[in-house]
């Protein structure tokens, strides 16, 4: 029983290594986004600035063409931003579900040893009602698998675009 309670104990502790992982997986995702709205807000500002001014001599012409180019560049940067934030959620999405995953497996590994030294220590006659747990047990972690394989396919699936092309 005392190597259950460390196999136990050291469960508890990848579960907290774990969730720290999580946490800065997700403030590290949460940081960038902050950036990149920054970046959008000063950006919309300078913009809005730049348009704002009235054209040279007063002509029509001008207002308009200014105008035109204010537009065009404000469709580029909310494009460039989209594109950013989409970038940001599947790289975060691929970090957490890293991190998941592999918990995952370990939990799964751990609790398969639990169960077999609780069957061992069984008493007589309950070797199918362990086999029963074995069995749910061993079909969770299957359905889970699964969802997790879907879930990873359209994000494998979407165009990686290089850096540069930023």
């Amino acid at each position: 029983m005392n190597q259950q309670m460390r196999a136990l104990a050291a469960a508890n502790a990848a579960n907290v290594e774990a969730i720290h992982s999580l946490a800065h997986t997700s403030l590290k995702a949460t940081e960038r986004l902050m950036n990149l709205n920054l970046g959008l807000a000063r950006s919309s500002l300078r913009l809005g600035a730049d348009c704002a001014r009235p054209a040279p001599g007063g002509d029509w012409r001008q207002a308009v063409s200014q105008q035109n180019s204010g537009l065009r560049k404000g469709a580029e940067e909310a494009a460039s931003y989209l594109r950013s934030i989409y970038d940001l959620s599947a790289e975060t999405q691929a970090e957490l579900n890293e991190v998941i995953s592999s918990r995952v497996g370990e939990l799964s590994e751990s609790v398969n040893e639990l169960l077999d030294a609780l069957a061992q220590s069984a008493p007589a006659g309950s070797g199918n009602a362990m086999g029963l747990i074995k069995s749910a047990f061993a079909g969770t972690c299957s359905a889970y698998a699964q969802m997790m394989k879907a879930g990873a396919q359209p994000a494998a699936a979407a165009p990686k675009r290089s850096k540069r092309a930023q």
